[in-house]
């Protein structure tokens, strides 16, 4: 009798979820019979899927039990030879599903999406290592993470070694946290230096972006161009804060669009022959990079296939190149030059070769053939430890032709079909000869072997797409048409649309149309220095022609063709959401592409977000694990979901749903974490002990939201009172909450803590952990070392022990230079800076378009908390809260509180009472304006609070009576909190070595 596939896998769907998850040891035969048929089923219906241009991972998110229990039974290494066979069997019964270009099946893509499963149902199993996949390239998590431009230049990467089965990386960027999987991370902005910690505990610091130049180099290939090295005389990307100043030759400056989240930042082609040296307008005056006159270590000759690209983005050689060693000028031919060749994550090099310098080599003459997959170069002078490192994909022998050098985008959405036929001319082969691209399909993976090795490589033709900048900052690029909300018009917005340069000989002009009739057409910015076929059209001008508007199109108009790259929407995505069966259904769905969801259970504000694709009826579907937690924040994002990593929601934007009325039966974490998931349900008693720290951290943070969404009333103020109650160690704890130094300031202002005495630091060990996760947090644990930073004879370095200097020298890295200033006892030179007088009356005026133009510039290069830049942007935060501020401001005691303040400054602390009066606003215009005097409040109850932390018992006392004033405005000003808590620190530190002197 035949069996249904669908019927087959739905009741092996049913008993493996009552089943529970796959059991430890031998495996049953008449299991093993229902595995093989299982397997067979799933290939079936993912081969399906690709056949009809879905993504074959649906067939994984209808059947998570059953991909769970089919790789956990069917035994690591013997997966890969099981779903080779189980795909030849049904491409015997069915050829034509192999008539589409379908890329073969990955033991270790399945392995991937069997722990996706697995966390969906709430299952703790993890999938088997795919180390024995032969179709993922060998690597070693030893091999530190590398720096380097994403495909196409649209982000900037950070590749993390290993696969991602065996675990997270714990990243911290500037002190935020993030959990990432292999194989990269897309950073999501400037940071100045990210520290990574792999599976096995080993920490590697990538140095990102160096204040002082602004300015970073990548290779042709991508790849960083080491920074403590002169630049390349050769065709680099530089990718700089400001405009380019060169010396020497002209450098024929190409700009490309900017990479994902660096908004403010350029990203250049530049040539630099001739040059001599370099520098971003941003950067520190004095700040040159040179140029290395001679010859740069490189590639030289060899050939690429532009259509195929590594699994980083990395190009594919198909005729191995030459590697041409550096020299500098005047160098003797005496200092000899050696290079090896390896395979990543491999010790024993294939060959060695010696060269003068300038020197080309063959290094692949004595590695055996066929050269295919990943190799590294690794270059040092004979005799140095200092090895540089190249590294290069070679797939010697294959060929590519597409059938459109360009892929153009369809009059309605997507791209113009294609074809990339391969072919082989040697023992290398690919694993179809030909790959067929749909409407919405960009890439497609292949697999290139040699009969012994497997490695998989992407396939994609150069295409036409669109990008949107909201606020100045570049999102995602697209080939599907942009949801724009009218809203964002007003800002400063603008679309950029790729086109090949052959395209724009007559200028294609936008066009916005309500009802089949154009209203306004524009003209693409002229900037003659960037790539041709990029036109960049300003927004702005729509905005009061679509608002009458419920719905309008934008159509791009060029060559007689009239092409849909965006629609414009006056309402919201959606009026409300609903449980719907197995999922949730939005209601008023008014959204006519493709549109992500967000998913943030209420009771574990901790739990990273579920990402779902909503469908054309509004349906998000939910794993069962996901049907109990109870109520859900639901963030709405036109298009694909954006590569960094999403932070909390706001609540007001018309876009974020909240689901209150969800039952809630399960917590969707175990241990400590269920335990308060529990407690904001209203079910048991908060837990206490070390362990319950973080999540006490984040509940307090975020309660204000969690309190509207239906949890617990009165969490936020008994998480504030348990983290009083625990003192220093809450302190230390905060590191394990993956919070932004903001949230953790309105906690650290709410609880007391930014008063609580540290006497000494008992573990600088401990203390250094907690600068990398919690920067703010280390620094008051930091507090009693922090006068030997004043240069004081009484405060003498040599008398710490070592751990103590390590410890001390964190602290410029999170402050910045102006923190050394101030607790060398000399004037705060941005004293200005955060104080809102009659330049702000003015701003408020101003037009909101105009108002971020003010602003622009803040944290375009990341610096120091106590730096301009960072202080000019916590108080544009609090300008942007000032009608929630102005509540506050206005009551009765606010003003008794501030002349309390002043009242103790006063008595015997000059400097104090000095920088507090500096951010007095002056005379007010109304009762209206009294937001503008939250600054000086939020300074004053800093000073008391880091007086009372230094022993002050008449300061603790008036803290206490101010923490109900300063609890709000740190809620709504947070980053300000962090500032002014911070300067505080410095002023009194300052204050303290005075009068010991």
């Amino acid at each position: 009798m035949l069996v249904d596939p669908t019927r087959l896998l739905d009741d092996c769907e049913r008993a493996w979820r009552e089943a529970g998850e796959p059991p430890a040891g031998a495996v049953e035969p008449v299991a093993a019979v229902r595995t093989a048929l299982v397997l067979e089923a799933l290939v079936a219906y993912r081969l399906l899927a690709d056949h009809s241009d879905l993504p074959r991972d649906t067939v994984f998110a209808r059947w998570p039990a059953c991909a769970v229990h089919t790789v956990a039974l069917a035994d690591g290494p013997e997966l890969p030879r099981l779903v080779a066979e189980a795909r030849a069997r049904v491409l015997a019964a069915r050829p034509d599903l192999g008539s589409h270009g379908a890329a073969p099946e990955s033991a270790g893509e399945w392995g991937r999406a069997a722990q996706e499963a697995a966390r969906s149902l709430g299952w703790t199993w993890r999938a088997p290592t795919a180390a024995h996949d032969p179709v993922a390239p060998s690597r070693s998590v030893a091999l530190p993470p590398e720096l380097r431009l994403g495909p196409g230049a649209g982000s900037v990467l950070l590749t993390l070694p290993g696969e991602p089965d065996a675990g997270d990386w714990q990243l911290s960027a500037d002190g935020e946290m993030f959990a990432v999987r292999p194989p990269y991370w897309v950073l999501p902005g400037p940071v100045r230096r990210v520290e990574a910690t792999d599976v096995m505990g080993t920490t590697h610091v990538s140095a990102v972006v160096a204040p002082d130049t602004a300015l970073l180099a990548f290779d042709a290939d991508g790849h960083r161009i080491t920074p403590d090295e002169p630049l390349p005389a050769a065709e680099i990307c530089l990718l700089h804060a400001g405009t380019l100043q060169t010396e020497g030759a002209d450098p024929g400056v190409v700009e490309l669009p900017t990479p994902y989240g660096w908004s403010g930042w350029t990203l250049s082609r530049v040539s630099l022959t001739g040059v001599t040296r370099v520098r971003a307008l941003a950067a520190v005056p004095g700040s040159w990079v040179d140029v290395a006159a001679g010859r740069p270590l490189g590639w030289e000759g060899g050939a690429t296939l532009p259509w195929i690209m590594g699994d980083d983005g990395a190009p594919v050689w198909h005729r191995p190149p030459a590697l041409r060693l550096p020299r500098r000028p005047g160098e003797p031919d005496a200092r000899l030059w050696q290079a090896e060749v390896r395979r990543p994550g491999h010790g024993e090099p294939l060959a060695r070769h010696t060269g003068a310098p300038g020197a080309l080599l063959d290094p692949w003459q004595d590695v055996s053939r066929p050269l295919l997959g990943p190799y590294e170069i690794l270059v040092h002078r004979v005799g140095s430890r200092r090895k540089r490192r190249l590294a290069a994909f070679l797939a010697e022998g294959i060929t590519a032709e597409p059938t459109a050098e360009w892929r153009l985008l369809a009059p309605h959405g997507g791209l113009a079909p294609a074809r990339l036929t391969l072919g082989a001319d040697g023992p290398v082969t690919a694993s179809a000869h030909t790959v067929a691209f749909s409407l919405y399909e960009i890439t497609k993976t292949l697999v290139l072997g040699d009969g012994v090795r497997r490695f998989a490589v992407e396939a994609c033709i150069p295409h036409s797409e669109v990008r949107l900048e909201l606020g100045g900052k570049p999102l995602n690029w697209s080939v599907r048409p942009l949801d724009i909300d009218a809203t964002d018009l007003a800002g400063e917005s603008a679309l950029t649309v790729r086109l090949p340069e052959q395209a724009v000989a007559v200028t294609p002009l936008l066009a916005l149309v309500v009802e089949g009739t154009t209203l306004h057409t524009l003209r693409p910015e002229r900037r003659t220095r960037t790539r041709r076929g990029d036109l960049r059209y300003p927004l702005a001008a729509l905005a009061d022609t679509v608002r009458d508007c419920v719905k309008a199109e934008i159509r791009l108009l060029v060559a007689g063709e009239s092409i849909l790259v965006g629609t414009v929407r006056t309402q919201p995505i959606a009026e409300d959401v609903v449980p719907d069966g197995d999922g949730l259904l939005l209601r008023g769905l008014r959204h006519p592409g493709e549109l992500t969801a967000r998913l943030y259970p209420v009771f574990a504000p901790w739990e990273r977000p579920l990402t779902a694709t909503v469908d054309q009826s509004g349906r998000i579907p939910l794993p069962s694990a996901w049907r109990s937690v109870g109520p859900l924040i639901v963030d709405l994002n036109a298009g694909a979901p954006t590569p960094a990593a999403p932070g909390w929601p706001r609540l007001r934007d018309r876009d974020t749903l909240v689901l209150r009325r969800s039952p809630w039966t399960s917590a969707a974490c175990h241990g400590t974490g269920a335990r308060v998931s529990e407690y904001l349900a209203g079910r048991g008693a908060l837990p206490r002990g070390a362990d319950a720290i973080a999540y006490q951290w984040i509940v307090a943070a975020r309660g204000r939201d969690l309190q509207a969404c239906g949890a617990r009333e009165t969490a936020p103020a008994e998480c504030r009172s348990a983290l009083a109650d625990a003192g220093p160690t809450a302190l230390t704890g905060a590191a394990d909450s993956a919070l932004r130094s903001g949230e953790l300031a309105s906690v650290l202002a709410g609880s007391g803590l930014a008063a609580l005495r540290i006497r000494e630091v008992t573990d600088p060990a401990a203390v250094r952990h907690v600068w990398r996760q919690a920067p703010l947090c280390a620094l008051l644990l930091t507090a009693p070392l922090l006068p030997y930073l004043s240069d004081d004879l009484a405060y003498d370095v040599g008398e710490l022990y070592p751990e103590e200097v390590e410890l001390l020298g964190e602290v410029g890295q999170f402050l910045g230079d102006a923190a050394m200033v101030l607790l060398a006892g000399q004037a705060d030179p941005s004293a200005a800076v955060g104080r809102f007088g009659a330049p702000t009356r003015a701003l408020g005026q101003l037009p909101e378009l105009q108002q971020q133009a003010v602003w622009r510039s803040a944290r375009v290069v990341p610096r120091g908390l106590l730096d301009p830049d960072s202080r000019a942007d916590a108080a544009w935060q609090a300008f942007r809260a000032r009608k929630d501020l102005q509540y506050h401001a206005t009551r009765e005691e606010f003003r008794d509180g501030l002349d309390a303040v002043a009242i103790f400054l006063d008595d015997g602390h000059p400097d104090l009472a000095q920088a507090f009066r500096g951010r007095d606003p002056g005379q007010l215009h109304g009762q209206g304006e009294a937001w503008m005097r939250i600054p000086q409040l939020s300074l004053g109850c800093a000073l008391i609070a880091r007086r009372a932390a230094a022993g002050d018992a008449r300061a603790a006392g008036l803290e206490r009576g101010l923490r109900h004033l300063w609890t709000p405005v740190a809620s709504h000003a947070p980053d300000l909190t962090a500032v002014d808590i911070t300067l505080a620190e410095c002023l009194v530190t300052a204050e303290a070595v005075h009068s010991t002197g």
